[in-house]
């Protein structure tokens, strides 16, 4: 008589492989962790230079021509990018916030501003503020040369 032997094979996971794994997971995360929170530092840079480009090709544009140019600001939100504001001198926000001036007033928001610049190569001057998410940089506008420059804000400044 032949006896057989029932051999039981247990399936699964063994403590130490799940613990190996966990641990390539978590340093998978930290390595990729601060790629995502500076994405939104990208982001506002990019829609800062894009503004720049705008504002010193307007002001090349009334220096060219000798005749006072007009770039104008719009508020706008990343989904709403009207086809009309698409013209040379105009620029749309997407999903960045736009401040004028100096501290935020409640109710004198403007969804656009104006900003001259004159064929001697003067402007209107002026500071504006892009904020997204926690960031912030300051744009400022030199009256008297109509050059650009551009600084991220600190927390608390």
């Amino acid at each position: 008589m032949h006896h057989f032997r029932i051999v039981k094979y247990l399936t699964g996971f063994s403590l130490l492989e799940i613990l190996i794994v966990m641990a390539i997971i978590g340093s998978l995360l930290v390595l990729a962790l601060p790629n995502f929170s500076s994405g939104h530092l990208s982001i506002l840079r990019a829609q800062t230079r894009e503004l720049r480009a705008v504002l010193n090709y307007v002001r090349r544009n009334a220096i060219v021509l000798g005749t006072t140019q007009v770039a104008t600001i719009y508020q706008g939100s990343a989904e709403n990018t009207s086809s009309n504001k698409k013209v040379p001198g105009n620029w749309v926000s997407r999903g960045v916030g736009l401040q004028w001036g100096g501290e935020l007033v409640e109710g004198m928001q403007k969804s656009a501003h104006e900003i001259s610049f004159y064929p001697e190569g003067g402007s209107s001057g002026g500071e504006i503020i892009l904020t997204y998410e926690a960031h912030k940089m300051r744009l400022k506008i030199n009256p008297l040369t109509g050059k650009t420059s551009a600084e991220l804000i600190k927390d608390g400044e």
